[in-house]
Order: C-alpha cells, then sequence, then structure tokens
C-alpha cells in the first residue's frame, strides 16, 4: 500500500489501547538471530587488509596506498628523536627492572641477572631495592631517593643499559619489564625487553615508561599491528603494504604526542590500542629485528626512516588506520578529516573480515534493553550512505512487545549494539528483518514549490505554473521517479515520470479538492473534494463517494488499498468512509476531538490505517502500530502532513513550516524550513 498523507495529524495519548494498538505484530524474534557484517573496525584511515590486498593483487606501491586512503596529505619527513612511552599494563605497580648485562639505575650499578624494585613513595621521594622478582619486597640499596625532574615538572628516576650497541638488536643488552599479576602480585606474569630506557615517574601515583627513539619504538609496533608475513606475500609484493603500515604508525605517532603534550600527559604515547599496541623489542621470547621472523617489519621501518603524511596547511594529521574497511572507508574525525574512499582492496581472498556472519541470542538484546520485553525485530533505519546495504549503520529500531527503543548510532565507538554483542564493525544488517530503505520524502507547498528531502529527488514544482488555487495535496510513483501536485481548484500537475491522465480544470465542483492519492500502478489516480465527492482518472476505478451525503465535518484525506480496488476518507472529525475493497477498522467520529483531523494514511497489507489531528496527534486502528505523536507536546507550528516509512513501522510529521519529526523507525532528517506554508507530505515509495 502507498505510504503518504497530507495535511496535519496526531493524538493518540487521548485514548485507550482500543483506538491504539500496540501488538500489531505479536510474533516474537526467533531465539538464534543471525547478524551479516562487513569489515573489522572502525574503518578510518589506512585499512591494513586494504594496504595488503591493493600490494599483492593490484600492484600498488606504498605511496599509492597512503595516497588512497589520506587522500588530503602529502608526503613528508621528520628527523629522529626520543620519545616516552606509558606503559599501561605496569600502572600503579613497583617498576621492576633486569637485564642480563649490567646495567644503572640513577648511578648505582647492578650486575646482570640482579632485579631492582623501583617505587614511588611521594613527590620527590623514591625506593631502590634490589629484589629477587615478584614475591620478593627486596631490601633497600637507596631509601628515598629524591630522583630527578623533566621539563613538565614531574619527578622520576630511570634504569638504563649499562653499554648498548643501538646499530643490532642483542636482547642481552637490553632491559627488561618483570609483568607482576594485577590481583595476585606475588605472581610473575611476563618478561618483556625494551630498548633505551625504563623509568618511573611520580604524579599522583606511579607510572612506567621506557625512553626509546621513535625509530626503535616503531620496531616494536609495526609487527602487533600488522601481521610481519605479509611481507613475503605476492613474491613481497606486501612489503609495499608493511610499508604503508610504517608510515601511518610514524604519522599517528606524532600527532598524538602533540595532543597528549597539549593536554599535559606524561608520556607521548601509550602502548595500547589506544594509542598504538607496543610489546617492546621481543615478542614471545623472540626479537624483533633482521634474521628472525620479524625481519620484515623492521625493514619496512628501516625503508621508511622519518616519513610521514602531512596535510596541506603542513600540520600533522591523526593518521588513524584500522584491520578492514569492509568496502569502504569511514569519514574520519576533525582530527584527521580524510574522505572516505571506496576500498577495493579490502575484497581479496585472504581477508575473513571483508564478509563476516554471527549469530546472536535474542535474550542477549532483550538483556541489554529490558525496557523493550520480548525483542519483536532489530530493525537498521539509518546508515550512513556509503557502500552496500546503505553503509554503516546509523540508527536502529528495537521492537518489544512491551516498547520500541530507537538506538541512535553517531560512531563505531558509539555503538552500544556492536559492543554488547561482539560484531567486529558498525556495518552489518539483520536478514531475517525487513530494513527500511530509500529513506526520503517530499513537502508540497501552497504556493507549488516541492522540497525533496533525504533519497526523495526533485523533478518539479508548480510555482510558476498559471493555476487557479493553491496546491492541496502531492502524490508519488510506487517508483519514486516522479510525482504529480493538486490544486483546490482540482488542476493536476505530473512530473518525472508520472503521467497527467485528466483533472477538474474547467470543471465547477461544489467544494475545493481536498486529497489525491495514486493507483499502485501509477497508471491513474483519484481526487477527493471536502464534500466527499470523488473523482477517477486513468485506471483508477470508481468506487463509491459521500457527495450526496450531508455530512457533519468536511472531508480532509484520502488513501487507496494496495489493489486500488478502493480507497477510504476521512473527516476532519475522524469519520472513515471506506469503498471498494478497503476494510472497515474504527474512527474517531463520535469523540470529540482536541484538534480536528487533517489526513490519513493506510498500511501496506490494507488491514489498517492513520490518521492525524493538527496538533500532531496521531490514531492508529487495524493491524497497524501506534510510535508517538506530539500531541500534548508544545506545538510552536500546525501540523501539516505525515509520511509513513516504507515499512509501515515509523512515520514522520512535519509542520506547516516544513520542520519534520520522526517516530519508529523513521530516519532524523533536518528540517527544512519553508517560506510559504507546507500543506502535504509524501513518502519516497
Amino acid at each position: 500500500m502507498r505510504r503518504r498523507i497530507a495535511p496535519a495529524f496526531l493524538a493518540c495519548f487521548l485514548f485507550t489501547q482500543l483506538m491504539c494498538p500496540t501488538d500489531a505484530i505479536s510474533g516474537i524474534a526467533p531465539d538464534t538471530i543471525t547478524v551479516e557484517g562487513r569489515g573489522w573496525g572502525h574503518g578510518r584511515g589506512l585499512q591494513q587488509w586494504g594496504a595488503l590486498g591493493y600490494a599483492v593483487d593490484h600492484g600498488w606501491s606504498y605511496e599509492q596506498i597512503l595516497q588512497h586512503y589520506y587522500s588530503n596529505t602529502t608526503s613528508s619527513y621528520v628527523a629522529d628523536r626520543e620519545i616516552k612511552v606509558h606503559i599501561t599494563r605496569n600502572n600503579e605497580m613497583d617498576l621492576l627492572v633486569t637485564s642480563t648485562n649490567p646495567f644503572t639505575v640513577e648511578g648505582i650499578q647492578f650486575w646482570g641477572g640482579q632485579i631492582v624494585r623501583l617505587s614511588a613513595i611521594g613527590p620527590h621521594n623514591f625506593n631502590i631495592r634490589q629484589s629477587g622478582g615478584c614475591a620478593d619486597p627486596g631490601y633497600a640499596v637507596y631509601q628515598g631517593h629524591p630522583g630527578r625532574v623533566d621539563s613538565s615538572g614531574r619527578t622520576f628516576i630511570e634504569a638504563q643499559p649499562l653499554s648498548l650497541n643501538s646499530s643490532v638488536d642483542d636482547l642481552n643488552q637490553l632491559l627488561q619489564v618483570i609483568t607482576c599479576d594485577r590481583s595476585n602480585p606475588a605472581v610473575e606474569v611476563s618478561r618483556r625487553h625494551y630498548r633505551g630506557s625504563l623509568g618511573l615517574i611520580e604524579q599522583n601515583g606511579q607510572y612506567s615508561f621506557n625512553r626509546v627513539l621513535r625509530e626503535q619504538y616503531l620496531r616494536g609496533v609495526v609487527p602487533q599491528e600488522t601481521p610481519s608475513s605479509w611481507g613475503t606475500l605476492g613474491g613481497g609484493l606486501g612489503m609495499q603494504a608493511l610499508q604503508a603500515q610504517a608510515i601511518a604508525a610514524r604519522t599517528y605517532l606524532e600527532a598524538i604526542s602533540q595532543l597528549r603534550q597539549a593536554k599535559g600527559y606524561m608520556t607521548d604515547t601509550c602502548d595500547t590500542a589506544g594509542c598504538q599496541v607496543y610489546l617492546g623489542a621481543s615478542a614471545n621470547g623472540k626479537p624483533l629485528d633482521y634474521g628472525t621472523d620479524f625481519w620484515t617489519t623492521t625493514a619496512a621501518v628501516v625503508n621508511t626512516s622519518g616519513q610521514i603524511r602531512v596535510a596541506h596547511d603542513g600540520s600533522i594529521p591523526l593518521a588513524e588506520f584500522g584491520s578492514s574497511s569492509g568496502g569502504w572507508t569511514t569519514p574520519q574525525s576533525e582530527l584527521s578529516a580524510f574522505p572516505a574512499v571506496v576500498d577495493d582492496g579490502d575484497d581479496m581472498e585472504m581477508n575473513p573480515h571483508h564478509l563476516w556472519e554471527k549469530n546472536i541470542q535474542r535474550s542477549g538484546v532483550e538483556s541489554m534493553y529490558p525496557e523493550i520485553g520480548q525483542l519483536k525485530e532489530i530493525k537498521v533505519t539509518l546508515r550512513n550512505g556509503l557502500g552496500e546495504w546503505g553503509g554503516r549503520t546509523r540508527q536502529l529500531l528495537l521492537r518489544g512487545t512491551a516498547a520500541n527503543t530507537t538506538v541512535n548510532i553517531s560512531n563505531w565507538a558509539e555503538d552500544p549494539l556492536r559492543k554488547g554483542l561482539g560484531l567486529k564493525s558498525d556495518w552489518y544488517r539483520f536478514p531475517q528483518f525487513p530494513e527500511y530503505s530509500e529513506p526520503g520524502f517530499w513537502l508540497a507547498k501552497s504556493n507549488g514549490g516541492v522540497l525533496a528531502v533525504g533519497t526523495a529527488n526533485h523533478f518539479g514544482d508548480a510555482k510558476q505554473v498559471d493555476r487557479s488555487g493553491p496546491i492541496v495535496d502531492i502524490a508519488a510513483l510506487s517508483t519514486s521517479d516522479g510525482y504529480w501536485l493538486v490544486s483546490d481548484a482540482g488542476e493536476v500537475f505530473a512530473y518525472g515520470n508520472a503521467v497527467h491522465h485528466g483533472d477538474l480544470s474547467g470543471e465547477v465542483s461544489n467544494k475545493p479538492v481536498v486529497a489525491m492519492t495514486t493507483h499502485p500502478t501509477g497508471n491513474g489516480y483519484w481526487l477527493a473534494t471536502a464534500d466527499g465527492g470523488v473523482f477517477s482518472f486513468g485506471s483508477a476505478g470508481f468506487y463509491g463517494s459521500m457527495g450526496s451525503v450531508a455530512l457533519n465535518k468536511p472531508v480532509v484525506g484520502m488513501e487507496s488499498t494496495r489493489s486500488g480496488n478502493g480507497y477510504w476518507l476521512v473527516a476532519s472529525d475522524g469519520g472513515i468512509f471506506s469503498f471498494g475493497d478497503a476494510g472497515f477498522f474504527g474512527s474517531t467520529g463520535d469523540i470529540v476531538l482536541n484538534k480536528p483531523i487533517t489526513s490519513m494514511t493506510a498500511a501496506r497489507n490494507g488491514q489498517g490505517y492513520w490518521f492525524v489531528a493538527s496538533d500532531g496527534g496521531v490514531f492508529s486502528f487495524g493491524s497497524v502500530e501506534f510510535f508517538g505523536s506530539r500531541g500534548g507536546s508544545k506545538n510552536r507550528r500546525s501540523t501539516a502532513g505525515m509520511a509513513v516509512t516504507n515499512t509501515n513501522d515509523g512515520y514522520w510529521l512535519v509542520w506547516d513550516d516544513g520542520t519534520s519529526f520522526p517516530f519508529g523507525d523513521a530516519p532524523d532528517f533536518a528540517s527544512s524550513v519553508a517560506k510559504r506554508t507546507v500543506v502535504a507530505m509524501e513518502v519516497v515509495p
């Protein structure tokens, strides 16, 4: 059935469940719900699987890869420098340091194999103890060491290798951090080597850091962010992807370092995915250098030494990167502002994340949103418009037995359903449930103007047309590629692929035309007058009218059945008149309303309808659901129109100045303020 309606609406808040059924669809969602998805992660910036696909399948260089993902940047260079990395896994814990070779702590020398426990005991006050490990508090070597003060005024102490040849990565020369179990500090969890020095900062607590040259730091980042084995793929073409990753990581570090310093952080970066994953100089006991499994990533860092990306104004962007886009990247934040791009490289045979599927449990959704009762449906009602299925999810409607809940999603990080159900990305759909598509609508103004909102296209208007009266309604083709406007004199104007089948031009009618509705085939239409008269044109058949009956109140709206073999008329008191195969499901004809009804619309299956009042009150009858209204709200303007989504699970209301309000699965569009009075609204079918 067509989803449309002209002038005004809403007020179910006043009435009973009989008039506003909320359980029109009683079916409960299956216990197991299938989710189909695309990509893994936020999709911003360089995508690692996409970079590999471009390198191996498309033969791109790392420069081409970077230019694709960071299209508004150029290549630049920065000299190597020392940075401080926050070792978060050791937060608020003593720092236990050891090394195979001799090392020093604030000038105090320790032999290879000895363990030093460093702890902060207050401002400018540290203890240095020799220890046997996590279970041993040790004995004091220096009690109350004053420490040193860095450029930001923070006090720290530091352990350093006694001698270090920076041209090689001999683990025997490097310091190690012994990590203890946070819940059971006497238990050792791991030992990990770090290039450079290790220290403890006192700042309302104690925080461990690694001071290291940036290029050496990157040797510990790239293999954690991208599999080193990729470098050997495609006969070595995979090295281009690793080199692109190295430059992205270096750029990201320089940008986040500036941001953290501006915010007063004690370090340039951290060691988690919140910054970049960094595990030092070894992984699983193997050094990250030439001659081991990680020689490719080290080579990628060395071969691109100092290279970064910069914006056109010379600033360093926050070069975010992720695993897999699913086929389209996502526009970035204000800190980066990289344009979204098609990501053909992501669609490579090896990528397990390009398309994925996961089964979730209905009970899991219900536990997250207990207010809905039992889940009936999950509908994606708004997407970002980039890629298959309409792109990433930006709004959901959860329909339940007790209530419906709308979930707004601003980005990947703010997607509660993704996080709560463990989905790989915010690009997903639910194939067991129908999905709203082609969101958009037209607004018709009394002066003949037409406003196209969302995906609706503007095909023309009647502003400059010589006509006998104001425009009163708009009706659209089911193919969405055209529409008609009608004046109160019954003149019909066709636009796009809509065909003119006749009108009341030159005819004298007792009352003005107030509404128009189309035959589902698009090959005809009906006009209704205020006294209930009906005029049919083209393939639209005549099934009766109220033209010869004295009405209590004038007719204000009209809607046709999906078959095209019937129609309804609604009067301003909510009286319903059904003709042909249009069924009667109830009315408000015997109820005193706060404000008059202005129009109606019907369910696609013909088993119900809505109509609305000028104060925004909505009334639902038959199989349709009530999704909300503006009845009882402070309304600055009169409600002038209503359009129902093509799922029948939501609707928009519009004031006579063009301000629209979404309910149910209707997406929230920016309102279009009209200079002339809006008189009707029509959804994109």
